[in-house]
């Protein structure tokens, strides 16, 4: 249970992330989206998250066991993995991401994914 706490703690950050994501214009970052106009690209990005976290959602509820525990640990992966991405694009001219909110969501999600994921596999 307390590891099933931890694991939506760090699935909560994520979605965190993402609304700071978007308020933050993160798609200015990503190759292909970065070339399409603004009123283009916000609502493609924004539009993107609805079947993203509709997918993220029915995996967290999913009934099997094996299912959970390869989503979880993916997850967990990613959130450490999000990190190391954020910190290689530290100094991206479009980064708007260098403030102490986005920060403690990005850092924290990171924190707990990998610990999660020690938990999840001892």
């Amino acid at each position: 249970m307390a590891a099933d706490i931890l694991f939506y703690c760090g699935l909560s950050l994520l979605f965190a992330h993402e609304l700071d994501a978007i308020h933050r214009h993160e798609w200015r970052m990503f190759p292909g989206l970065s070339r399409l106009r603004e009123e283009v690209a916000y609502p493609a990005f924004a539009l993107a998250h609805i079947p993203l976290f509709l997918l993220l959602l029915i995996l967290a509820g999913h009934p099997s066991d094996t299912v959970q525990f390869w989503f979880q640990a993916v997850v967990d992966g990613f959130l450490v993995v999000h990190l190391g991405l954020h910190l290689l694009l530290k100094g991206h001219d479009k980064n708007e991401f260098a403030n102490p909110v986005s920060r403690l969501i990005i850092g924290s999600a990171a924190l707990i994914g990998f610990f999660h994921l020690i938990i999840i596999t001892i």
